[in-house]
C-alpha cells in the first residue's frame, strides 16, 4: 500500500474542504439564479458591523442591541458598510476558514502517523463528511470556530509531546470563545491542562485574555443597558428547561441533543474519548490521556448546554476536535491499535456524511433561493416601497442597508421585544401593538403561525408574500403583511400592488380583500 506523505495530507484536506464548499455554492447559485446566503442571520452581523462604523452597537441607528452571538465576527465585517463589497466579506472569511480548517485537519492526520489509503481517505473525507465545507457555506462565524478548535487540538498535542507552546495555538485558543461562546470550554480546558503540566505562563496567557475579553464584552453590554449575555442567545434558548429548574434544563438539552443523529454521533465519540483510557491502560497517563480529557469534557459540555443542528453548523467543531483527539491519542500505541483507530475514524466520517450531505443537498442548498424569494423581497418592499418603520420576525435581510427603523419582534435585535415576548406570564393577544406604536411602525411582515397572537386587534392584513415550488428550510412559506393602522391600509395595499410586478419569478403576492 502506498504511503501518504504527512506533508501532502494538509494539501489534500484543504483541497477537499474547498471542493465541497464550491459544490454547495455552485448548487445554491444554480437553484437561486443569484448569489445569496442560506441564512438570514448573516445580514444581522453585517448590520451590526455597519452600526459599529456609525459609532453604535446594534442593528438600528441609536438603539443598542446585542443581536449577534459572536463577539468577533461583526468586527471582521466592518469595511465598506452597506455596500456590495461588505456583503461578500462573509464569503471571503468563510473561504479562508474552510481552507484553513481542511489544512489543519490534514496536519492532525499526519501527526497521528496514519499512512496509506486510510490516511488519504481520512484527510479527504472528514472536511466534507464532517461538514467543514457545509459550515462555511452558511456564511456565519462557525467555520472560523472549527478552524480555531482544530488548531487548539493540534497545538495542545504538540505542547504535551514536548514541542513547545506555539503562538498560533495561544491565538487560536483565545479566538475560539470570541467567535462562538461554546469555544470557552475547549479554550479553558486547554489552559487547565497546560497549567497542570507546569506550563503555567502559557495557561494564563490563554485563560486570562479569553475570560477578560468575554467579561469585558458583558460589561460593555451592561453599560449599554442590555443583559450581560447577548440577546441573540437569550432569545433562542429561552424555552430550554421552561417550567423547571436549571438542572431540568440541562437534562432537557441533553435529551434533545442526543435524540438527533448528529447529537447521537457526538455522544458516541464523547463516550469513546472519555472511556478509551479505561479500556487501554497505556492511555491512563501521558499526553494522550490529557488530550482526550480536555476535548472529551468539552464535548460533554456541548451536549449538556450547547445546540445541535440548524443548517448543521453548531456541532461539527467538536465532532472534528474529538475525532482528531482520538487519532492523536492512539498514535503512540502499537500498530494494531492505530489501525483500529483509523477504521473507527472512517466509520465516524461515513456516519457524519450520512447525516450532513443528504440534508444539505435536499434542503440547505435550496435555502439561498428561498431567502432570495422571501427575505430579500421583504427587504426591497420595506426599503423601496414602504419607506417607513416596519416590524418583522426575520431581521437580517430587511435591516441591512435599510435607513428606516426595523422592529424585530422575535427579539434578536430588540431587547424590549424579547422581554415583551418572553419575560413574565404569557403575553396577551396583540402584545406587539404597543411596541409598533412606540416605534412608528407602519407595516408588519410576519409568519402568522409564529406571531399571529402578537398582531394588534385593529391591524389590517392587506396581503401576503408567497413562493412557488417552495424548497429549503425557512420559518414559514407565507409572510403575512399587515397595516398597523386601519387608515394606512389603502396606501399599503397600493404599495403592495405596485411592488407585485417587480417580484422575481416564483415569488408572488396574494391580496386580501379590500374590506379586510
Amino acid at each position: 500500500m502506498p504511503k501518504a506523505r504527512p506533508n501532502t495530507l494538509p494539501v489534500l484536506g484543504l483541497l477537499a474542504a474547498l471542493a465541497g464548499f464550491l459544490v454547495w455554492e455552485v448548487a445554491a447559485v444554480l437553484h437561486a439564479g443569484v448569489f445569496e446566503y442560506p441564512l438570514d442571520d448573516v445580514y444581522i452581523h453585517l448590520a451590526i458591523a455597519s452600526e459599529i462604523m456609525r459609532g453604535g452597537y446594534g442593528v438600528n441607528a441609536g438603539e443598542p442591541a446585542s443581536a449577534s452571538s459572536s463577539i468577533l465576527y461583526p468586527l471582521l465585517l466592518l469595511p465598506f458598510p452597506e455596500t456590495g463589497f461588505q456583503r461578500l466579506l462573509p464569503l471571503f472569511w468563510n473561504t479562508l476558514a474552510v481552507a484553513g480548517g481542511g489544512w489543519v485537519w490534514g496536519r492532525i492526520v499526519g501527526e497521528a502517523r496514519l499512512t496509506g489509503l486510510v490516511a488519504v481517505c481520512i484527510a479527504v473525507g472528514a472536511p466534507v463528511g464532517l461538514n467543514i465545507s457545509g459550515v462555511g457555506f452558511t456564511g456565519m462565524e462557525a467555520a472560523g470556530h472549527i478552524l480555531a478548535s482544530l488548531m487548539i487540538v493540534l497545538g495542545l498535542w504538540r505542547a504535551l509531546t514536548g514541542r513547545g507552546v506555539a503562538g498560533w495555538f495561544i491565538a487560536a485558543a483565545i479566538a475560539a470563545p470570541l467567535l462562538r461562546y461554546e469555544g470557552l470550554a475547549l479554550c479553558l480546558m486547554a489552559a487547565l491542562v497546560l497549567f497542570l503540566h507546569g506550563q503555567r505562563r502559557a495557561g494564563f496567557a490563554i485563560a486570562v485574555p479569553a475570560l477578560g475579553v468575554v467579561a469585558g464584552f458583558s460589561l460593555f453590554l451592561v453599560a449599554l443597558g442590555l443583559p450581560p449575555v447577548p440577546g441573540s442567545i437569550l432569545a433562542k434558548t429561552a424555552t430550554l428547561g421552561a417550567g423547571g429548574g436549571p438542572f431540568d434544563g440541562v437534562l432537557m438539552t441533553f435529551a434533545e441533543n442526543v435524540s438527533q443523529p448528529a447529537g447521537a454521533l457526538l455522544a458516541v465519540l464523547t463516550a469513546v474519548a472519555l472511556l478509551l483510557p479505561v479500556a487501554v491502560p497505556s492511555l491512563r497517563r501521558g499526553p494522550g490521556f490529557w488530550l482526550l480529557m480536555a476535548v472529551g469534557l468539552s464535548a460533554l459540555a456541548h451536549l449538556l448546554a450547547g445546540q445541535i443542528g440548524w443548517l448543521n453548523r453548531y456541532e461539527p467543531y467538536i465532532l472534528l476536535s474529538l475525532l482528531g483527539a482520538i487519532l492523536l491519542a492512539a498514535s503512540p500505541l502499537e500498530p494494531g491499535a492505530g489501525r483500529i483507530a483509523g477504521g473507527a475514524a472512517l466509520a465516524a466520517i461515513l456516519a457524519g456524511a450520512l447525516v450532513y450531505i443528504p440534508s444539505t443537498w435536499t434542503y440547505y442548498a435550496w435555502n439561498p433561493r428561498a431567502l432570495h424569494l422571501q427575505q430579500a423581497q421583504m427587504a426591497r418592499f420595506a426599503r423601496d416601497f414602504v419607506k417607513a418603520p416596519v416590524m418583522v420576525n426575520d431581521l437580517g435581510r430587511v435591516v441591512w442597508g435599510n435607513p428606516y427603523y426595523v422592529l424585530d419582534i422575535f427579539g434578536l435585535g430588540s431587547d424590549e421585544a424579547r422581554r415583551a415576548r418572553l419575560d413574565g406570564p404569557k403575553p396577551a393577544d396583540g402584545w406587539a401593538a404597543p411596541l409598533a406604536a412606540k416605534h412608528g411602525v407602519k407595516a408588519a411582515m410576519v409568519y402568522d403561525h409564529w406571531f399571529g397572537t402578537a398582531v394588534g386587534p385593529d391591524w389590517v392584513r392587506v396581503g401576503a408574500l408567497e413562493m412557488h415550488r417552495a424548497r429549503g428550510l425557512l420559518g414559514g412559506w407565507t409572510v403575512a403583511i399587515y397595516a398597523t393602522d386601519p387608515a394606512y391600509a389603502p396606501e399599503l395595499r397600493g404599495k403592495l400592488e405596485a411592488f407585485a410586478p417587480t417580484l422575481p419569478a416564483d415569488a408572488y403576492i396574494t391580496h386580501a380583500g379590500a374590506g379586510t
